[in-house]
């Protein structure tokens, strides 16, 4: 019993100062790796995605009025511009694309490149938007992502017997698993979308910006899902697996009667309006900005199963290598090394459309990309490993107010600031600025 409740620990990445006999006495909370003893990947190719990882794929409710939907991170580069702060690079639009994105870390590392709208976000175009890609609760098929092996969706199926069926979307989600030793394997889902639309306070929206990435966490124990984390703007909620909500684990054919029952075992998440920033259930969610409370806003709107077209990479976390997976082998990789913000810099008072009102922006810098969302990361919680992580055994009841955020400010792509978000591989001296 005692061994097993250093492993409950470690593996929500807390830290543990009493040692058992035969138990790794490792500092979970300090270290620089999760390590329990175990080699990442020793066991099998390290191309390979475990099959739990898709059975357990999280399913995501976006929001019935939602305007800005899913998007595809290869049409998102054709409407944007590099720029080296507010300069242009000299290359358009169309020169950069998933293959090669990576080249544009020759400005001063990529630093401080931006990918600024070739359009006035204002005036919404429709790429903006993403509507084409709302889930399509009819299609069939495994996505458009080269070199898929998967074809057919795989029913979800209830308690009751009957069958449940995520939507697919147009827009590939971006599945990267890093198999983090002794069993211990994390399944980051990220989820892209063109643009971010802030919240209001006093009826004054702040938080615009181009470029939207968010991200749901699975940690995964000898296979079976132990713990669940949920981006919210840059700080997020944690949370059991048993407390989450379900609908229907995923299976390969039609079970038999017998074995219906306890196959309710996918997570379902909420999607929040215009922001993304993801909860476990549907209602308001209030956080604080030193300016004024803010809300969060969920429902049962469409519902996406992401992994019906997804990229799908493994990642090797101490060397920072990524490779894309035996389900989706032709899956681009160079764009995931792309330093920089996938959106414009925070737009200058001068222009008409920036205001600025006790520290907060109207728009704000566009943010860095999954590299750069801590997947190494021991504790389930992004954030510094000083900063506390919570895992809640119990969701909140809808439009609770008995836990409020307090965060300190509402921009730059909300990305968390700090060292530990940084890949291994930038060394010190060379983190990402802002």
């Amino acid at each position: 019993m005692y061994v097993t409740l250093l492993l409950h620990l470690a593996l929500a990445g807390l830290s543990s100062s009493f040692p058992a006999p035969g138990a790794a006495t490792e500092d979970l909370h300090n270290d620089k790796t999760l390590n329990l003893g175990g080699s990442a990947g020793a066991s099998v190719p390290p191309e390979t995605i475990p099959d739990y990882v898709l059975e357990f794929a999280p399913l995501v409710h976006l929001f019935s009025g939602e305007q800005f939907w899913p998007c595809d991170i290869a049409e998102h580069l054709e409407h944007v511009t590099p720029y080296l702060n507010y300069t242009p690079i000299g290359a358009s639009s169309r020169s950069f694309n998933l293959t090669n994105l990576v080249k544009l870390n020759e400005y001063n590392n990529g630093r401080f490149v931006y990918l600024k709208s070739d359009d006035n976000v204002e005036e919404r175009p429709d790429w903006l938007g993403g509507e084409k890609n709302i889930p399509d609760e009819t299609e069939k098929s495994f996505g458009n992502v080269p070199g898929s092996t998967l074809r057919t969706q795989r029913p979800l199926t209830k308690g009751d017997g009957g069958q449940v069926h995520g939507g697919r979307s147009d827009a590939p989600a971006v599945l990267v698993v890093v198999d983090k030793g002794n069993g211990i394997v994390d399944a980051f889902w990220f989820f892209f979308y063109s643009y971010n639309l802030g919240n209001l306070v006093f009826n004054i929206r702040f938080g615009n910006h181009i470029g939207d990435w968010e991200h749901t966490l699975i940690r995964f124990y000898h296979g079976k899902p132990e713990y669940v984390f949920l981006s919210e703007h840059y700080f997020g909620q944690a949370y059991t697996y048993e407390a989450v909500e379900k609908m229907g684990k995923r299976v390969s054919q039609q079970p038999a009667p017998s074995d219906i029952e306890g196959l309710s075992k996918k997570p379902v998440i909420y999607s929040a309006v215009g922001t993304h920033a993801m909860y476990a259930t549907p209602g308001g969610h209030p956080y604080i900005l030193p300016l004024g409370l803010l809300h969060d806003q969920t429902d049962r709107g469409p519902l996406w199963d992401p992994a019906l077209n997804t990229h799908t990479y493994t990642y090797n976390h101490t060397s920072d290598t990524l490779r894309a997976s035996t389900l989706t082998p032709s899956s681009p990789i160079e764009w995931f090394y792309f330093n920089g913000h996938w959106g414009d810099k925070v737009y200058p008072l001068d222009d008409s459309r920036q205001y600025e009102f006790a520290g907060e922006y109207h728009y704000v810098t566009g943010p860095l990309g999954p590299r750069f969302k801590h997947l190494g990361r021991r504790k389930l919680c992004q954030g510094r490993y000083t900063d506390p992580c919570v895992i809640r055994e119990w969701l909140p009841s809808e439009n609770s107010l008995d836990e409020i955020w307090e965060a300190e400010r509402a921009g730059d792509g909300e990305d968390w600031k700090g060292d530990e978000r940084d890949p291994p591989s930038l060394g010190d001296g060379n983190e990402i600025m802002s």
